[in-house]
């Protein structure tokens, strides 16, 4: 679980490098441009062309560097998480007995729905949902 999280923001972090270094590309391009419309070697309408085609490409990824720091915060939030609630797991690892301690520090609540009979058996779904990793997934083999 802590490994996801890492590779995630790992992930993350690389596309925002790649990002960055290509709106410093775009900003050089930029100047070479305006130097080349200077110096005559570029029509005023390419120039006009291709600095919209690049201010559109930097906006978009302005917009996609916003959502990727949005998306990196939350990832290190659920690392923190992820990290707490492991440290108080191995704290517990060894122990026999659940009392009411252990229980509050490591569940937020459990939900209980409505009992439902399916061929003659009784069914209850229950939900436990921990703190600072809220609900795990059932793992089916």
């Amino acid at each position: 679980m802590e490994r996801r999280y890492l590779a995630d923001a790992s992930e993350m972090e690389k596309e925002r490098e790649r990002l960055e270094a290509r709106n410093r590309e775009i900003d050089d391009m930029f100047l070479n441009l305006y130097t080349d419309k200077a110096k005559g070697i570029l029509s005023e309408q390419r120039f006009v062309k291709l600095t919209a085609a690049m201010e559109r490409e930097q906006g978009e990824n302005q917009k996609q560097l916003k959502e990727l720091a949005l998306s990196l915060r939350r990832s290190n939030e659920q690392e923190r998480d992820v990290r707490t609630f492991i440290r108080e797991i191995r704290q517990y690892a060894a122990v026999r007995e659940l009392d009411e301690g252990i229980l509050n520090r490591l569940i937020s609540r459990i939900l209980v729905g409505e009992v439902k009979k399916v061929d003659g058996e009784k069914f209850q779904e229950i939900k436990i949902i921990y703190n600072f990793v809220g609900e795990i997934p059932a793992v089916t083999e």
